[in-house]
Formats: C-alpha cells, sequence, structure tokens
C-alpha cells in the first residue's frame, strides 16, 4: 500500500513538473513577439521608453557598438547578452525637416551567442502580421518564407516603403537573425 501510494505522489509530482516547465517556458516566438508588441512598436509609435523593465545597460566591458547616428538614444542587453537592442531618433533621410523613430534588435555576436530567433515557420509570416497589426495594418511584402536569409518588410498598403510605419527583418525559414521598426516622430 505504501508503494502504490508513493507511485502515485511520484506520479503527480512529474506531471505537475511537466505542466510548470510548459507552462513557463518562454520561445524565440514569444521573445520575437514581446520585444515587437511590448517595445519596440510602442516606442516608435509614442516614445515610451522600450526595454525598461527587461535586459541590461551596457556596460564599459561590453563589446557593444552603438548608432552614433541615433539622438535621445538608448540600448540594452537581452537575454544573457544573447540579444542587443538599441532605440532612438535620427533624422529623415527623405525630409530633414523631420525626425524618425528607431528600433532594432539584433543577434549580439558574443561567444555565447545563437544564429538569431529560431521560429517556426509555419505560418511565420501571418503570425507575424497579426502581432505587428495591433499597432497599425501593414502589408507584408511577401507571403512566405521560402528561402532565405533575406529582408521581408511589412509597410503601410497605399504608401511608399520609406513613409509611416514599418518593420523590417532579415530572416530566413525558421530563424530572424534581426529586426528594425521604423516610423515618424514628429
Amino acid at each position: 500500500m505504501k508503494l502504490a501510494g508513493f507511485l502515485v505522489g511520484a506520479g503527480v509530482a512529474g506531471i505537475g513538473v511537466y505542466a510548470f516547465n510548459v507552462l513557463t517556458t518562454v520561445t524565440d516566438d514569444d521573445l520575437l513577439s514581446t520585444y515587437l508588441s511590448d517595445h519596440c512598436l510602442p516606442y516608435v509609435l509614442t516614445g515610451a521608453t522600450p526595454f525598461a523593465d527587461i535586459g541590461r545597460t551596457p556596460g564599459v566591458y561590453d563589446e557593444l557598438e552603438v548608432s552614433e547616428n541615433l539622438e535621445n538614444a538608448g540600448a540594452a542587453i537581452l537575454e544573457n547578452n544573447r540579444f542587443v537592442a538599441e532605440w532612438g531618433e535620427a533624422e529623415n533621410p527623405s525630409d530633414p525637416t523631420s525626425q524618425l523613430r528607431v528600433c532594432t534588435v539584433e543577434v549580439s555576436y558574443a561567444e555565447n551567442s545563437v544564429a538569431g530567433f529560431a521560429v517556426d515557420q509555419d505560418g511565420f509570416v501571418d503570425r507575424y502580421t497579426d502581432v505587428i497589426a495591433i499597432a497599425e495594418p501593414l502589408v507584408p511584402e511577401v507571403d512566405a518564407l521560402t528561402d532565405g536569409p533575406r529582408t521581408l518588410g511589412w509597410y503601410g498598403a497605399d504608401r511608399d516603403a520609406f513613409e509611416g510605419l514599418r518593420v523590417v527583418m532579415i530572416a530566413s525559414p525558421g530563424r530572424v537573425s534581426s529586426f528594425v521598426v521604423v516610423g515618424d516622430a514628429n
């Protein structure tokens, strides 16, 4: 009887540990969606400081090259030096009287980094079109990623690719190495 009770208890504990792992595992798809929808898109649209609650500020020993073209800029190291985020404002090359807000996340290329976000390639373009649509309906330039790596962009349906909100990723089937979100600051 004690053995049966022990086995039932061990089985229940095993199921509990499995459920905990499944419910608390954060995938790269989750990270990419979060970085886009909770940090970069709000920053570009409203100026709200991104990555304030996650990551860390780069230190003096971090080998990080930040863009010198950004004003009011910031940077964060994410996921234990796996990714680097950078944001700020830059002069609009097509209209020097206006500013752009820029937010980018890319692989850190540190010793322990991987090749980017490992993402599910099935339905990738539709899935991220939905993530990006929380800000503004943008249209992807392709329906699916069939080869790569390539530049993949989402732009306003009735706008030039260099106007308004736009999201560009460097992606291949199953992998995204970086993305940038750009929009008008004023």
